[in-house]
């Protein structure tokens, strides 16, 4: 299952850094913060080990318990996977904002957005955020 796909559009990362001078503008890919982040890697192999354990205890409980019991208990692992993903979402996002604002610091930069808001123009910083996402 594949985490945080709703998560990074990073709020329309607009991060105003103290003391920038100029129109000093960058952009965050936010499918490869997911993709190759060690952080957004690691939540995203938390919830499919959660789900691969789920469904292995419904597939040895099958014969055991009824239909009905069954989708219950179904019902129960997809509100508790839900719940997860969203909680992990939201530790990804808060971290990336965090980290996001630490490289516009670093960079002095007046405005981070997502790139594909971005089409034209704008300083990739998405290695930087990638690479203090650990």
């Amino acid at each position: 299952m594949r985490i945080l796909s709703v998560l990074v559009s990073i709020a329309a990362l607009t991060v105003l850094a103290a003391g920038c001078t100029g129109p000093r503008v960058a952009v965050v890919d936010s499918d490869r913060v997911l993709n190759e982040s060690v952080l957004a890697l690691a939540f995203q192999k938390q919830l499919s080990e959660r789900e691969r354990l789920m469904a292995e205890d419904l597939r040895l409980l099958g014969p055991q318990l009824s239909a009905q019991e069954i989708e219950a208990r179904r019902q129960i692992y997809t509100r508790e996977l839900q719940k997860m993903k969203d909680e992990l979402e939201r530790r990804l996002s808060t971290r990336v904002r965090e980290v996001v604002a630490e490289v516009a610091k670093e960079r002095r930069l007046k405005l981070v957005l997502v790139k594909d808001a971005t089409p034209y123009g704008g300083m990739d910083v998405t290695a930087d955020v990638i690479a203090k996402l650990k």
